[in-house]
């Protein structure tokens, strides 16, 4: 098979020749440099080394390039460098080997960047996320957006080359083909890359550099096409929630006035902890404590009951966090504190949201530590903290009101409303877009004390809980881009598409 080489390039003097002079040793059917944008001598450098050279005065805008070079090229395997990393010949051939083998794109294996103890990187997580919602979890952070990578023209073609210049968009289209990829080599392109100004520059309204931005943006770009293809929740499981129940539900009695503060408790079958979680919250001093008892057994209402709550009895599983949002409906409390009925938390521990929520609208578990413990990120993690950085609040990093204990003031859940209870990264977006203050205030591990659960187990690719949260993500994505646009509220595309069209049309 016929391998085109195609190299984007702009102002790359100092280090293409390197580039090139690696790519020759495989002996490559052609090589393409496409330069735009420069000032200096990229282009009479890949003239004199003998590369095919097409030239745009003006900057295309990142990504433009590969996809023109892809349009163009000639052979069967198309690869994909920058003009500032020389790449080991001996590792590109092992990209393109992969394609001659039956493959149809062959990616960077950067998967050790994520093991670094170190926090992830934005752009990592965002690659991660896409992967998680397309269910190729081991696929970790390989992605188009990172070179060497290697497809094969018809799959390219397929794929369609004006979508090569949002790679995100194109693996994204590549795996709801069916079409194989593969990260048979690793490459370091993380330490030998060249720092640029859009690496440092950070824009207006933004805690991000442009080159982050703009990455964080195709992201959301290619999860909006995603959720076009396969619904608000990209494909991902619902987990059998009873969502009517909430929209039919109206609560019995008026709410109590003088509650400072109420607690809501769902239950299923945990006769042996609800009494002493229940005891804690007494002495954490909330009033009302209100238990959503579905598919319980007559145990555990019973310990309810006589621990003094109060509960509401549904005969079926409700479904996650459905009782939630029934719960908070019936409470009457200025605050309202959630917990779950199989883990005994501390009232010391459980008063610091309660007594944070006196300034704070939504009051967090501060679980920032699991990044400095748990290297990779898990995918559960790496969703809550994909839907941070979306929010532009990287600094609260996993922390979300997927996880309990959380405290919430009424005036916010009556804004956002009750049912986005049902959906807690959705609850949690709406929350910030709506200007209330949300912020992680202390830590309770309620990682190492959750109940293992026949949900939490993998059988064959994701474990049926980890899909149903990923898809609560989705679905607050869904939301947040239909209130936004195909990028959110990242910095618009300004590449030159319409250059990349003129060589459609006319080739």
């Amino acid at each position: 098979m016929k391998v085109s080489v195609i190299i984007p390039a702009c102002n790359e003097a100092d280090s293409l020749l390197p580039v090139i002079k690696e790519v020759q040793k495989m002996k490559p059917f052609e090589i393409i440099v496409v330069v735009n944008g420069s000032s200096d001598a990229t282009k009479a450098i890949a003239k004199d080394a003998g590369c095919r050279v097409i030239y745009y005065e003006e900057a295309l805008g990142i990504n433009i390039g590969r996809a023109i070079g892809a349009k163009k090229a000639k052979g069967d395997i198309l690869l994909f460098l920058d003009g500032d990393i020389a790449v080991p010949h001996q590792e590109l051939i092992k990209y393109t080997q992969a394609i001659e083998t039956g493959h149809d794109i062959a990616l960077n294996n950067l998967t050790w960047i994520m093991k670094r103890k170190v926090h992830p990187h934005p752009v990592s997580v965002a690659k991660y996320m896409l992967n998680l919602c397309l269910q190729r979890e081991d696929l970790s952070v390989q992605a188009l957006t990172a070179i060497p990578h290697a497809i094969k023209k018809t799959s390219a073609a397929e794929i369609g080359y004006e979508n090569l210049a949002h790679p995100p968009l194109a693996q994204t289209i590549a795996l709801l083909k069916g079409m194989s990829i593969v990260a048979p080599c690793s490459s370091d392109v993380i330490y030998t890359n060249k720092i640029r100004t859009t690496h440092k520059t950070i824009p207006t309204n933004s805690p991000f550099p442009i080159s982050t931005n703009y990455i964080i943006g195709d992201h959301i770009k290619a999860l909006a096409h995603l959720i076009e293809e396969k619904g608000i929740r990209g494909g991902l499981t619902d987990g059998d929630r009873n969502r009517e129940v909430v929209s039919a539900y109206t609560p019995s009695v008026k709410r109590k006035a003088g509650v400072k503060y109420s607690a809501v408790i769902p239950v299923g079958e945990e006769k042996e902890t609800i009494a002493s979680v229940i005891q804690e919250v007494k002495k954490a001093g909330v009033e009302e404590i209100i238990v959503v008892a579905n598919g319980a057994d007559e145990v555990t209402v019973k310990r309810a009951i006589e621990a003094g709550a109060t509960v509401l009895h549904y005969k079926q599983r409700l479904g996650h966090n459905v009782p939630r949002a029934i719960g908070a409906m019936y409470s009457s409390g200025e605050v309202c504190l959630f917990i779950d009925g199989d883990i005994v938390i501390s009232a010391e521990d459980l008063r610091r949201y309660l007594e944070a929520a006196e300034g704070i609208d939504v009051a967090l578990n501060n679980l920032e530590c699991l990044l400095d413990e748990v290297h990779p990120i898990h995918s559960v993690s790496t969703a809550k903290y994909f839907l941070n950085l979306v929010c532009k609040r990287p600094d609260l990093t996993i922390n979300t009101t997927t996880a309990i204990p959380h405290a919430i003031k009424r005036d916010v859940m009556e804004k956002v409303g009750y049912e986005s209870l049902i959906i807690p990264p959705l609850f949690q977006l709406k929350s910030i877009m709506y200007g209330f203050n949300v912020q992680p205030v202390h830590f309770v591990d309620v990682a190492r004390t959750n109940r293992i659960r026949k949900e939490h187990m993998k059988v064959k690719g994701l474990a049926a809980s980890t899909q149903r949260i990923l898809g609560d993500y989705v679905e607050a994505m869904a939301y947040y881009i239909s209130q936004t646009s195909e990028r959110g509220e990242f910095l618009p595309d300004i590449r030159r598409h319409d250059l990349l069209f003129e060589v459609l049309k006319n080739e």
